[in-house]
């Protein structure tokens, strides 16, 4: 059975939590939306909650967490009205002129207009053993599952901003990390790559 959860439909409805969608709540509520709904299951904030460091962001001067950085995000971006539906949307579908936002919980949702800033998801390398292990030895967090490996060997696999930057998360508990990248160039910020390359207990396997 499905609960039709709002019998007037919504201004908006926002579909994902992270620095987007919190930036789209803020604008339309603080532009004279009256009815608008960002729709996250968790907490909001995005993947950048994860990062260990934040220091390349304009006009935040001190290196940050992702988690401390986000913070003041949540209590300015709901300070003008906007409401904090925890929840996952599984379809989005039309409803006459408006839309049916259907959620994990049988209910349904109906809005005016629908943002979706759904943002993205750690991928997968595809190795062997990555499906067996994961959640197990396998994690995509360094700042979350780190403690786990603390004073052990460990390896990244990438060349991007946040390969390097688990890397040198890593590096501070880990006795060795072996940062493990296909390619012989980095996709990463040269200052990134610089302070990874010259941390002793990074080790570089490439195919070079």
């Amino acid at each position: 059975m499905i609960n039709s959860s709002n019998t007037s439909p919504l201004d908006l409805a926002i579909i994902g939590g992270g620095p987007a969608g919190l930036s789209a709540g803020l604008y339309a509520t603080r532009g004279g939306l009256k009815e608008v709904v960002l729709f996250e299951k968790g907490a909001p904030g995005g993947q950048i909650t994860f990062s260990s460091e934040i220091e390349n962001y304009p006009g935040v001067r001190e290196v940050v967490s992702g988690l401390d950085f986000m913070q003041p995000w949540q209590e300015q971006c709901f300070r003008f009205g906007l409401r904090h539906e925890m929840t996952l949307v599984t379809q989005i579908k039309p409803h006459g002129t408006h839309f049916a936002i259907h959620t994990d919980e049988n209910k349904v949702f109906y809005a005016k207009s629908v943002i979706l800033a759904t943002g993205g998801r750690p991928k997968r390398a595809g190795v062997k053993g990555e499906d067996t292990f994961w959640g197990n030895g396998v994690s995509t967090c360094a700042t979350c599952d780190g403690f786990f490996y603390k004073n052990k060997e460990v390896a990244v696999l990438g060349g991007g901003d946040t390969a390097l930057e688990e890397a040198l998360y890593l590096a501070k508990i880990c006795t060795k990390v072996y940062l493990i990248h296909r390619r012989d160039t980095f996709r990463a910020a040269p200052i990134t790559l610089d302070k990874a390359k010259n941390n002793p207990k990074i080790e570089f396997l490439t195919p070079l």
